[in-house]
């Protein structure tokens, strides 16, 4: 139980901190992996694909529930390597009025469309490694989501790559460059990778709402808003090139979302991200509706085996 003395302290500690001075002094919101700590996330992804627009008899809908552990460590070199690993996942799929499940602890018992989409998915991962100023290097340890066996595919050690990019670049969706203040607005303006999609150019305009009380935590808050279009696939000395890929992003697609960030353990809490793509297969317009929210579990101490 705490004292008096040290209840009024922890009082006068809260409103320093809450204090309009400290909240507008610009605050640095870049993500920060601790060494010797291993981050729980749940991410839970509502998808609706619109088939009946290429012809079907209904669209289809997919749920997720994906858990991730991202274990971090400090190497020899001085650099922090992230070990990013799908520990289990949980899927239903509705279409044409039936409903069909995935669980990754009983793949066998799932549908066989879910078994091929998602039953390799578990126990993969890769690590993303970073300097000692918290700048990305490099992506490694890929091979767990490579195809193919003593030969591997090279498309799949591609797709590998393109899959730890998104990731990443997903955490840092809408994130600042600089430091900011309440009230502060910034354009993004980025090229990420997609499997299959290639190239995408996402653009965003975001905005740093405040700093607010969120599980006991100061937390900043940001929203942002923009589009996502394709762009062409280029050469190793950057020109076009003339092959077309089978789905692309086409104009009209847009993401708005918000993010919390956790401004002691400079990761970010909460995310909720939407977005309505106009995808194209084959050049056939089918739009896609998708809701990503993403929870910090836990954050916890390593456990060495």
């Amino acid at each position: 139980m705490l004292r008096p003395a040290a209840l009024l302290a922890s009082t006068f500690l809260c409103l320093a901190l809450h204090s309009p001075a400290q909240d507008d002094a610009p605050v640095e919101l870049k993500l920060h992996w601790e060494p010797g700590q291993t981050y729980l996330q749940e991410s839970d992804t509502d998808t609706t694909n619109f088939l009946t627009a290429l012809g079907k008899t209904s669209d289809q809908k997919l749920k997720l529930h994906q858990t991730t552990s991202i274990s971090v460590q400090k190497t020899p070199q001085g650099q922090t390597e992230a070990r990013v690993m799908i520990e289990s996942l949980l899927g239903e799929m509705t279409y044409e009025g039936k409903s069909h499940v995935f669980d990754s602890k009983n793949p066998g018992s799932s549908h066989p469309g879910l078994q091929q989409i998602l039953g390799g998915s578990t126990g993969k991962g890769f690590t993303l490694v970073y300097d000692d100023k918290d700048a990305f290097i490099d992506a490694k340890d890929t091979g767990s989501m490579v195809t193919g066996g003593v030969e591997p595919d090279l498309a799949s050690i591609a797709n590998a790559r393109q899959l730890a990019t998104l990731f990443r670049r997903s955490l840092e969706m809408g994130l600042p460059k600089i430091p900011v203040r309440p009230g502060d607005k910034w354009i993004s303006d980025e090229i990420v990778p997609f499997p299959q999609a290639g190239t995408v150019q996402v653009k965003l305009n975001a905005k740093f709402d405040g700093i607010v009380d969120r599980e006991g935590r100061r937390q900043a808050q940001i929203a942002f808003e923009g589009t996502m279009k394709s762009q062409r696939d280029k050469d190793s000395t950057g020109n076009d090139l003339s092959t077309d890929r089978l789905v692309t992003l086409g104009d009209g697609s847009k993401v708005n979302g918000h993010v919390f960030f956790d401004l002691e353990r400079k990761t970010i809490s909460l995310a909720v991200f939407s977005a309505t793509i106009q995808l194209k297969v084959e050049g056939k317009p089918m739009p896609v509706r998708q809701q990503v929210t993403t929870r910090l579990v836990s954050m916890k101490p390593t456990v060495v085996p």
